[in-house]
């Protein structure tokens, strides 16, 4: 083989080793996060009627909060929130507010703003989507209610640094 070749192989080669360590370093450091969410759907499964969960989000405010999204047996959408140490509860999306139409209320009420994460979670002992936001320089955290869609009075600043 001609030298070029040879270098042109071993090039390739390195790529291919570097690509695949990427791989498993991704996995790697996900793994625990999808360990996590799939025992949170095996939850709801196991305590309400959920028979397919589609999405998972956590939630952090004054307590953990997990939240999955799914089908019941008759095909219905219903969002379940699960924290330790309480009952799970248990909503169909049609006696709530869907994220999709959350969104839209938001960007009708707060034009202009940059949404960094939005997620179900509970506030004050009530079901909540979880608004936080960048608006000019500053970030906030706001609140929706879950059955209606309306805003919650607390809006959070956080301190620029």
């Amino acid at each position: 083989m001609r030298k070029r070749t040879k270098w042109l192989l071993l090039s390739l080669l390195i790529l291919v080793i570097v690509l695949f360590a990427l791989h498993r370093f991704y996995i790697y450091v996900l793994q625990d996060t999808w360990a996590s969410e799939n025992a949170v759907i095996e939850q709801a499964k196991q305590e309400t009627d959920l028979v397919q969960g589609d999405k998972v989000w956590k939630s952090v405010w004054d307590d953990v909060c997990w939240v999955v999204h799914g089908k019941d047996g008759s095909g219905r959408e219903m969002m379940v929130w699960l924290r330790e140490g309480h009952e799970p509860v248990v909503r169909l999306l049609s006696e709530g507010v869907s994220e999709t139409r959350v969104r839209t209320i938001i960007n009708e009420s707060l034009p202009g703003i940059t949404i960094v994460r939005l997620v179900p979670g509970i506030y004050n002992e009530r079901l909540v989507w979880q608004l936080f936001y960048k608006q000019k320089d500053h970030h906030y955290y706001r609140f929706y209610d879950f059955g209606t869609g309306e805003a919650l009075n607390d809006v959070f600043t956080l301190p620029n640094r």
